[in-house]
């Protein structure tokens, strides 16, 4: 069980991390309006959603808008140094995603052209798009998530011939960086991994968010670039079912992301009013998305705690209620309130002895937070004892020992989680970590 309390390959709209899909599209924004504007579980931001790609508009020939509604104040996007955006095509373009997205976890690093520092990374990226009349693919990813490992893994480690490179210039950013919540901010990202598709002056031309299969990926990636419009399906049927709750929190969701703050949020609300019962999950979609737009892209810590302390209450005794008390002990550390935002873990541990999820939640906390390491690493182990088939305690148990200095420990454990889920790219990519600093000299 993750900290959204979601187990992987679970479908839930509008949750932390992507891992299915729905498609949207912004079409025709002026480009002198564009919003220069700048701005994740498992139990971190993990993948568990439903809305794998969402493509919000046409490729760098066609004319580019600002998003309406936008009201984000401008400021400058940099790239960290650690990953840097460079500027490079074909081939080494998509290696470079991967390695941009899988961080540590990748295998080997291209050798590729270097930015001069974070500023001239995204610079840099764009003055090759605008050299080569082509656009620029920004990957927004995390070494902490899931799902940006698998995409890494099986499209841009292992279907890269299969990737339109040509047709692009490709640069990344690390989301948990300074610039990459800029970035975040700016081009209003809601979950992890997010492809953005940038004409040559940075403007927003579509995106792509999460990831399901290959397939699906290189499909919806190759619509965007053909100047497709895959949201008109989902505008159809929200025309013709306007009360539905469920497309409510879909086109909710599309309005938000093209920076139509005001119409998004009210139609999440309607979806909220209709689905008061939450007989259709759609009350927990729109909340959730809710709370993350305000923690995530608003950086509104204390509205969002507030959703999420509503959604805690309101799903008790399901699983979507642990992803709740997550983000809720998240939105007290963003305010200052550590003390009390482990203090509300340590109450569900005790309110909860015979469940795993409330030990993993803390562990995870601890662990994303540089937080007591040891003491995670012993709330992990009690979570592998009581949820022993859970390949994500396991996770929580190698990544800790390896905090620790644990070699030994860490391998042991990831080797673990790989029995029970032998195709998780973030636990493949790990051991391959491992297994190199071990024989390193």
């Amino acid at each position: 069980m993750r900290a959204d309390g979601l187990r992987s390959g679970s479908r839930i709209t509008s949750a932390p991390c992507f891992s299915s899909s729905v498609i949207v599209c912004l079409l025709e924004r002026p480009r002198s309006a564009c919003s220069r504007a700048a701005g994740p579980s498992p139990w971190r931001p993990r993948p568990d959603g439903s809305r794998a790609s969402v493509n919000l508009g046409t490729i760098v020939r066609a004319p580019a808008q600002a998003a309406a509604g936008s009201s984000l104040p401008q400021k400058e996007v940099l790239v960290p140094d650690r990953r840097p955006a460079c500027a490079v095509r074909g081939p080494a373009a998509v290696l470079l995603a991967a390695a941009l997205l899988s961080a540590a976890g990748c295998p080997t690093r291209p050798a590729v052209p270097s930015a001069a520092g974070p500023a001239a990374g995204l610079d840099a990226l764009l003055a090759a798009a605008r050299a080569q009349d082509v656009p620029a693919l920004v990957e927004v990813g995390a070494d902490w998530c899931p799902t940006c490992h698998q995409l890494a893994r099986e499209v841009f480690e292992r279907a890269a011939d299969r990737l339109p490179a040509d047709r692009f210039v490709a640069g990344g950013v690390d989301f948990d960086s300074d610039e990459g919540q800029a970035v975040a901010a700016r081009y209003r990202v809601m979950g992890l991994p997010t492809t953005l598709v940038l004409d040559p002056d940075g403007h927003e031309l579509g995106r792509i968010e999460g990831y399901e299969t290959v397939d699906r990926y290189l499909t919806d990636l190759r619509r965007i670039l053909d100047g497709e419009d895959p949201s008109a399906d989902l505008l159809e049927r929200f025309a013709a079912a306007p009360d539905d709750p469920a497309l409510l929190v879909e086109v909710g969701h599309l309005r938000l992301a093209r920076g139509a703050e005001e119409d998004g949020l009210r139609l999440l609300e309607r979806a909220r009013e209709l689905d008061a019962e939450n007989a259709t999950g759609a009350w927990t979609d729109a909340t959730r998305t809710l709370g993350r737009w305000f923690y995530r892209v608003r950086g509104d810590h204390e509205r969002a705690l507030a959703y999420y302390r509503e959604g805690a209450e309101r799903t008790a005794g399901t699983d979507a209620a642990w992803g709740f008390q997550w983000w809720v002990a998240l939105s007290l550390r963003a305010l200052g309130r550590s003390d009390e935002a482990l203090a509300g873990l340590d109450a569900l541990i005790d309110a909860h002895p015979d469940r795993a999820e409330p030990a993993a939640l803390k562990a995870e906390y601890l662990l994303m937070t540089d937080g007591d390491a040891a003491t995670g690493l012993g709330l992990a182990r009690e979570a592998t004892r009581l949820a022993p088939d859970d390949d994500w305690n396991h996770y929580l148990v190698a990544a800790l020992a390896e905090r620790l200095g644990d070699a030994e420990t860490a391998v042991s454990a990831i080797r673990r989680a790989l029995e029970r889920a032998p195709d998780k790219a973030i636990y493949l990519h790990m051991l391959e970590r491992l297994t190199r600093s071990a024989a390193a000299p």
